[in-house]
């Protein structure tokens, strides 16, 4: 049975929550009589690219949160920036009632000099007086573009789908595959109806797993050269009607033998709206790389109608679009694995991607998989096949059978090496019979342990009793290249909710929310944490939330932001919005720069944010988590959040949702809203990450 993943919930009532700076605005109250939420970009998400003179139309989905009607006595209204050849105003179309949403459409031009444009808006009513969204309903929402002299598709995935290679758990198949074969299928939708009632003008993919739990189905395009400021592009999310759709959509890539990595994930349920993924590839310029789009069942994939509307590499500066080449030969074959024998990576138990140590230390690495093949693993072992084996030994028994469709959590005893540097050493099953196999579509991808050595470190190990709060401004044991750390200075924040400021450290079980210091971290997976965390519970109202605004902080180059995070241990009606945002010394309004849905469902999640985008400015970062409707059991964890250089630290794996279920281990950076409502201008690009277009 799948999980819920209510994200509709939490995405229509993000304006009003994104744009509260309690420290420093007087909040709108409940009466207010013209108050707007934003909540979507139905077209034209922030940053699309357009050729010079082009022609679109922008349309904008906004609440009335206020108390009084919007008729024909209440305008829509240009307010400041670029107009893009719109009117100055126009009337709004129909009544609009308190909660009611409406959909209001600009024609506007894409001005004729490539650059960044913002037109911001606002209403106004018949009297005269101008009002918005935000906390005090004076904010603008905005349309954000681009114009290069040349923006071209480099490369067009469902244009060349043919040429791909498909392929499913079933195995191969050829494209297009026929609707509902219980195999896994795709094809090519040239108007495809999305779940947020809007068809696409643009053509695109529909993809659908085999039909057996966490199936999958995946197009392997042939490769190409990269160049610098290549952007992946696509609007995703389930087709019109699929209501039972609940999926994982993944862009991996690989350079010519390697192996397959994961650039991006998201996972995606239908609930009404559709996302915009803007992915920067400059990373890989100047290398043949082939792209590979996937979408992986969650849980059963009854139902999972999953869309790529119109993906492509999006690329300026005009020019044809790259030569396909053949990918290259593997320099070696090693025998494939027996049909019955496959798995499916879950969950890093202990010891996420990125954990650090001092050298020569003892730990326990706990992987949990998912026997996917056919036969029963019985006598079968975990046996190291490449990288840094870190102490373990050859091969070791799996201590109990696991049938198929069963789950194991496997264990090996490893030591930290003596030396400073980031490790990964690689594993894979064998069978009774002494054929190695793993995970993936063909059973031959390996997963990992992976870790950073340097100074000291701490990491969960043997589970331990959780201990009383440490004392406010207690320093957390130090992690290498620690340049600030946000569970040692907790205490240094101001916290707010919608019910006001609150004490720190807070009561447990206060209505208000609170917050609490938590050494060690009991975390989602059952596992102790020996690092300090930040336990926050949002305001006991639906869609509360809580947020701790730190002191100023001046940004450097090379910081970045590392925190592990998920609910606590047994809330397992735990469902929130993780936000990191910030506020510009001098102004009070709020910016997100990263976001990520979380739900309870026995994992934790590693966020290695880059902070480069701020270098150089003095700014208040601030820690946010928001409830997805009810705030019951919302006891959200950010265990050892810090920012840490990293000149002078190696850095740690990139945000990886640790056990995502996609075929392969691997897991890239998560969903980031924009559209705050804080200046755009101030808003930071969310380099790899996909945009909701319904955050405000």
């Amino acid at each position: 049975m799948k999980p819920v993943l209510k994200i509709v919930t939490t995405l229509l009532l993000l304006a009003v929550l994104f744009s509260l700076a309690p420290g420093g605005t007087t909040t709108a109250s409940a009466a207010t009589c013209y108050w707007a939420q934003f909540v979507a970009d139905v077209t034209i998400p922030d940053g699309t690219n357009f050729s010079p003179n082009t022609a679109f139309k922008k349309t904008w989905r906004i609440k009335n949160i206020g108390s009084c009607a919007w008729g024909s006595d209440v305008s829509l209204i240009f307010d400041s920036g670029e107009k893009m050849g719109a009117p100055a105003s126009l009337i709004i179309p129909t009544t609009v009632n308190p909660g009611q949403t409406v959909d209001l459409t600009v024609d506007m031009t894409s001005p004729s000099a490539a650059g960044h444009y913002f037109g911001y808006w606002k209403f106004k009513t018949a009297q005269g007086a101008t009002f918005g969204i935000g906390s005090t309903a004076n904010k603008s929402f905005w349309v954000e573009i681009r114009v290069n002299a040349g923006t071209t598709a480099g490369y067009d995935f469902t244009a060349n789908a043919p040429s791909a290679q498909w392929s499913s758990g079933a195995g191969s198949f050829t494209f297009p595959a026929a609707d509902n074969n219980a195999n896994g299928f795709a094809f090519k939708v040239d108007q495809p109806k999305l779940e947020s009632g809007v068809t696409s003008a643009q053509a695109g993919l529909l993809f659908g797993p085999n039909n057996v739990t966490n199936g999958f189905v995946k197009a392997t395009y042939p490769a190409f050269k990269v160049q610098h400021g290549d952007r992946f592009q696509a609007t995703i999310g389930c087709e019109q009607g699929a209501t039972n759709c609940y999926v994982a959509y993944s862009l991996y890539y690989k350079i010519g033998a390697g192996p397959e990595t994961t650039l991006w994930t998201f996972r995606e349920k239908y609930e009404g709206w559709t996302y915009n993924v803007n992915l920067d590839l400059s990373r890989l310029a100047g290398q043949d790389v082939t792209f590979i789009l996937v979408t992986s069942a969650y849980g059963s994939p009854t139902g999972d109608r999953a869309l790529w509307v119109n993906p492509i590499i999006a690329r300026a500066g005009g020019g044809p679009p790259p030569t396909a080449i053949t990918p290259g030969t593997p320099v070696s074959v090693t025998p494939g694995p027996n049909a019955c024998d496959r798995a499916q990576f879950i969950a890093d138990v202990t010891v996420p991607d990125g954990t650090s140590f001092a050298p020569g230390i003892g730990f326990s690495k706990t992987w949990r998989l998912k026997n996917v093949g056919s036969c029963t693993w019985t006598n079968y072992s975990i046996m190291f096949d490449s990288g840094e084996r870190m102490g373990g030994p050859e091969s070791a028994l799996i201590p109990a059978s696991v049938a198929p469709g069963q789950t194991v959590d496997i264990t090996l005893q490893l030591t930290s090496p003596t030396t400073a540097g980031t490790y990964r050493g690689y594993w894979k099953l064998k069978s009774s019979t002494g054929a190695p196999f793993g995970i993936g579509s063909a059973g031959t991808k390996s997963f990992w342990v992976e870790i950073k050595v340097s100074g000291t470190g701490t990491v969960p190990t043997t589970p331990v009793t959780p201990g009383t709060p440490i004392t406010p401004g207690t320093p957390a044991t130090a992690i290498p290249g620690t340049v600030y750390d946000f569970a040692a200075n907790v205490c240094a924040a101001k916290w707010y909710s919608g019910a006001g400021e609150l004490p720190c450290p807070g009561t447990d079980g206060d209505a208000k929310g609170f917050v609490l210091i938590r050494n060690p971290s009991k975390i989602e997976t059952g596992a102790n944490d020996t690092r300090t965390g930040i336990l926050t519970f949002p305001q006991n109202i639906n869609n509360g939330y809580i947020q701790g605004i730190y002191p100023s902080y001046l940004v450097k180059p090379g910081d970045k932001f590392r925190a592990t995070i998920g609910c606590e241990a047994g809330a397992s009606s735990c469902y929130v919005v993780f936000r990191l945002d910030y506020s510009e010394s001098g102004t009070s309004s709020i910016v997100t720069h990263w976001a990520f849905v979380e739900k309870f469902e026995g994992q934790v999640y590693n966020a290695d944010i880059d902070l480069s985008s701020l270098a150089g400015k003095n700014l208040k970062f601030v820690l946010t988590v928001l409830s997805t409707g009810s705030p019951a059991g919302d006891r959200a964890l950010w265990v050892a959040p810090i920012i840490y250089n990293a000149s002078s630290s190696p850095a740690p794996a990139s945000a990886t949702p640790t056990g995502t279920a996609t075929p392969t281990s691997t897991t890239g950076p998560s969903a980031t809203p924009t559209n705050t409502t804080a200046a755009p201008s101030e808003t930071p690009t969310a380099t790899g990450t996909p945009t909701p277009t319904n955050t405000p």
